[in-house]
């Protein structure tokens, strides 16, 4: 399965985040697109992810593999796309 990132809307305020990542399956593109929810987390890794679809919970779901490497990356590398600083999201050694 050949996933590409289609849209990426994250929102925040002064104490958590939230927002979706939606991908394009090439292999299907009749079907709804791939999209996990996100949600601010009070620990590490500092987010939870919960896909639309009740039935590819499970974390190697390819959705699922992309939006927490999406999500690591945003917080390990450019926190202040969600107004916050490196700081906010110390990293497990």
């Amino acid at each position: 399965m050949m996933l590409q990132l289609l849209s990426l809307t994250l929102a925040f305020d002064d104490a958590r985040f939230f927002g979706s990542v939606m991908f394009n399956d090439a292999d299907h593109p009749d079907e709804p697109p791939p999209t996990v929810l996100v949600d601010h987390a009070g620990e590490a890794p500092w987010f939870r992810l919960r896909n639309v679809d009740p039935d590819a919970q499970d974390l190697s779901v390819p959705a699922m593999v992309e939006a927490d490497r999406i999500m690591r990356f945003i917080l390990r590398y450019a926190p202040e796309r969600i107004g916050r600083t490196a700081a906010d999201f110390p990293q497990q050694p």
